[in-house]
């Protein structure tokens, strides 16, 4: 089989590479579909792009954009981020300072609830859906706990990212993790190489839980970085 392109696929705070399953099976036939995994549930996996192909892309959502190496994101010739962000705390000093009291807040909790934190994690994400909670057998309570304290101080270099070709950002009106006007913020860092899309009504697992909402702008995306069409 002639592959187009190879995508990687990375997974936010609290979730593992399952979540990519439909959009793997729905891209595999034109492009080599990769999913990182970071093991908070399981083993943990770090893929790498093939040299030997042309178009090199990146799916990222949440937190997921901070798990990618920067050798990788060096090496993207299109990024699509979904609910993401360079860095989890908004400018604004009032605003910053809300969002860290909130984090620290979740994080005091985690020390003593870690179920109860990750349930409620969960039903925020899904919203206005059901929540689906995790097998918590084999659960990397210590892992989830160090990432929560790194989404205080992760920064993704915006000049890194502004020398991507292409960033497709797609951001949901009712995000109840991530304030969508940060996204808004984000944009206008980058926005010089991207192009910036809302879908309203729909929350934070947005490409996981409206796919519809999200295929047809990444068929644009994927269009325009080689004219690939729509799938």
């Amino acid at each position: 089989m002639n592959f187009k392109g190879e995508i990687i696929a990375y997974h936010g705070w609290g979730f593992d590479r399952n979540c990519w399953k439909k959009w793997q099976e729905i891209l595999s036939s034109n492009f080599k579909f990769k999913t990182y995994d970071r093991g908070y549930f399981g083993k943990s996996y770090t893929p790498y792009f093939d040299e030997t192909e042309d178009i090199k892309i990146i799916f990222a959502h949440s937190f997921g954009l901070h798990l990618c190496p920067l050798e990788t994101l060096k090496k993207a010739d299109l990024l699509i981020l979904f609910n993401s962000f360079a860095k989890f705390h908004p400018e604004g000093e009032k605003q910053r300072k809300r969002s860290k009291n909130a984090l620290q807040l979740m994080i005091n909790e985690f020390d003593n609830n870690p179920k109860t934190v990750l349930e409620s994690f969960y039903k925020k994400c899904y919203s206005p859906f059901v929540s689906v909670n995790p097998n918590y057998d084999s659960v990397d309570w210590e892992k989830l706990r160090k990432d929560l304290e790194l989404l205080n101080t992760s920064i993704v270099d915006i000049n890194i990212l502004k020398k991507v070709p292409k960033i497709y950002i797609i951001q949901s009106s009712k995000d109840r993790i991530f304030n969508p006007s940060y996204g808004q913020e984000f944009f206008n860092k980058v926005n010089q190489n991207s192009k910036y899309f809302t879908i309203e009504e729909l929350g934070h697992t947005l490409p996981f839980t409206d796919i519809k909402s999200c295929l047809p702008i990444v068929n644009q995306a994927l269009g325009e970085i080689d004219n690939y069409g729509t799938y």
